[in-house]
């Protein structure tokens, strides 16, 4: 995006930073959830009184209804008060450039481990800011958006790859018949064996990162990738084909890949095209493309079926 000038803005973000100002101006507009919004701005800003100044001085001035929108952005914000830390913390261990491909599944696994220990659930997904609660809604609000989609049922069976602490294996596991979460990350599945403690339908296992080695041909009606397909993308063309080639593998006829967020390059259009060759190429049809799904996410859906 291409940061406004001082001259240009509004003159109610007139005192905003230019590093600030557009992830603001996506927040006024709505074109952003209050709580992604605070994670941008807290990855943009110099410190948490940045943020808040920004927000402040920009819903003091700003008209209906943007002015509601940046106050309950400020509200939320200062009813978190650990969330810039939270996020400095754990941005500060994960570089998210990307690693040799015959690194990638080691490098990952070393960061993810590390994470393990010292980030909450709510941490790693950045989001929610280090808020339970706001990671708990935003966990049912995926959940009931698959089963709005028509992929989740009793007798269904489900693949969660990347399932790092186990959130949505937990919350999938009562709507569905079995379902199995993969993690690349010894440490995060220690985490997620402890979400999902007492769960009878559940099994959680490390991957090697490189396969599905393990999961039956032709066993699973969907598999579910959140925010995991990025780290593939940085990996690398090969990494990432052989996932999706896996994918198809493992999937019954009639089986659905969901893949929210493809990568972080900021390209819809280079991921939805993308996605579609890799599907093609592994027998997968890009059935649905989706954009403001969510309200507490704003990563883009991407629905693959096994024809």
């Amino acid at each position: 995006m291409t940061r406004a000038s001082a001259d240009e803005a509004p003159v109610w973000q007139a005192g905003c930073p230019d590093e600030l100002r557009p992830v603001v101006e996506a927040c006024a507009s709505g074109a952003l959830p209050p709580n992604v919004a605070l994670l941008r701005l807290a990855m943009a800003a110099r410190g948490p009184e940045e943020v808040e100044g920004a927000l402040e001085g920009a819903r003091a001035g700003a008209p209906a209804p943007e002015a509601g929108r940046l106050g309950e952005a400020l509200r939320l914000w200062r009813g978190n008060p650990k969330a810039f830390a939270t996020v400095r913390s754990v941005l500060a261990g994960v570089a998210h450039d990307g690693p040799s491909p015959e690194d990638g599944p080691a490098h990952w696994a070393r960061i993810f481990d590390r994470l393990s220990e010292r980030a909450p659930e709510a941490g790693v997904a950045l989001y929610a800011l280090g808020n339970a609660d706001l990671l708990r809604a935003a966990t049912a609000e995926v959940v009931d958006w698959l089963a709005a989609q028509g992929l989740l049922g009793l007798g269904r069976e489900v693949l969660e790859i990347g399932c790092g602490q186990g959130r949505f294996v937990a919350a999938i596991a009562p709507r569905v018949r079995w379902i199995t979460g993969l993690d690349i990350s010894a440490g995060m599945i220690a985490r997620a064996r402890e979400t999902c403690a007492g769960l009878c339908n559940v099994a959680l296992a490390v991957g090697n990162g490189c396969d599905l080695g393990g999961v039956t041909d032709g066993s699973v009606d969907l598999v579910l990738a959140a925010d995991v397909f990025p780290y593939l993308v940085q990996t690398g063309e090969a990494v990432l084909r052989r996932h999706v080639e896996e994918v198809a593998r493992v999937l019954r006829p009639g089986g659905t890949l969901a893949v929210l967020n493809h990568s972080y390059r900021s390209d819809p259009e280079r991921d939805r095209a993308e996605l579609a060759a890799l599907g093609a190429g592994a027998g997968l049809g890009l059935s649905r493309v989706g954009r403001g799904d969510f309200a507490l996410w704003d990563a883009p859906s991407f629905l693959l079926r096994k024809d």
